[in-house]
């Protein structure tokens, strides 16, 4: 986690007598290390556990650094030493907050993990703030932890195949192949699929005896699929539900493919009162409305 946060604080580019809010206290370390480039009455950090807070209080004071520490919701920011001149979240966001664009001054970088229910993994968006919305480009892959209030509860795998059993399904093959789909945690394609595949959350199981599932759960119903990759095979595919999950998956995969497998760093993400909209390239170009709900 050191290194991460050492290259957030890079990212962030803050400059003399710049103000910072840090959103996510935890254990006062990215508040401790702004402190110290930019003075205590620069620097406010917002934690919504209190014994959190308290213990990361008491750390800083032991260093002698004493940024504000408040206790509360960083969804609504603080308004208390607003406009800031950059905003950073040490948590990882599925909606990133107005409160956070209309606190933060005009030019200013709000720096945030943030990612889709698809997976655990993330990535961190640079927005510049712009009249009353925020716009940038996401940079690397992270893993953090979720938001409180948004890491939602997602049903068990058993739900689903209660409510459409296994034998119930519709059964395809498919000739995607299991080194085209499944490249790893922290690759670009996870995260592409993500931002096409609304409410949607996957996960992939170990491989035993040469077969790999990879399963898909909608959020929005209780629809659900299951590709089984075999080494030597076509895929077996399972489907059940109004939603046919592997069915979008493929066409996201082939989006992402008829562009040239862009990365990650090809998109960006712009946040106004009218919700988000993830883009590829620029904001101007190709882009679309995302609805990243936790359930």
């Amino acid at each position: 986690m050191p290194s991460v946060v050492y290259a957030l604080l890079q990212d962030l580019e803050v400059d003399d007598g710049m103000r910072v809010l840090d959103v996510g206290t935890g254990t006062g370390e990215t508040a401790g290390a702004l402190t110290h480039r930019l003075g205590p009455r620069n620097v406010t950090t917002i934690e919504v556990d209190e014994s959190v807070s308290a213990r990361a209080r008491e750390r800083l004071r032991r260093l002698s650094l004493q940024p504000e520490v408040i206790v509360g919701d960083g969804f609504e920011g603080h308004r208390g030493r607003a406009p800031y001149d950059r905003v950073l979240a040490t948590v990882a966001l599925r909606q990133l907050p107005m409160a956070w664009v209309r606190q933060t001054r005009p030019g200013g970088l709000i720096l945030a993990p943030w990612g889709t229910v698809y997976g655990n993994v993330d990535a961190v968006v640079r927005l510049t703030v712009e009249g009353d919305s925020a716009t940038g480009p996401f940079t690397r892959p992270v893993e953090f932890m979720k938001f409180r209030a948004q890491r939602g509860s997602p049903l068990p795998h058993t739900d689903y195949l209660s409510a459409g059993p296994l034998q119930d399904a519709d059964e395809t093959t498919s000739s995607l192949t299991e080194e085209e789909f499944v490249t790893g945690r922290f690759t670009d394609l996870p995260f592409v699929l993500g931002l096409r595949l609304p409410r949607c959350r996957h996960a992939v199981a170990d491989k035993r005896e040469g077969a790999r599932p990879v399963w898909f759960y909608s959020l929005a119903d209780m629809s659900w699929a299951c590709v089984l990759f075999h080494d030597g095979d076509r895929a077996r595919v399972w489907q059940w539900g109004p939603r046919r999950l592997w069915d979008e998956a493929v066409r996201a995969y082939e989006w992402w493919r008829d562009r040239g497998s862009p990365g990650l760093h090809r998109f960006g993400l712009t946040v106004s009162s009218s919700g988000q909209r993830v883009w590829l390239d620029n904001p101007s170009a190709e882009s679309w409305p995302l609805d990243v709900s936790p359930a």
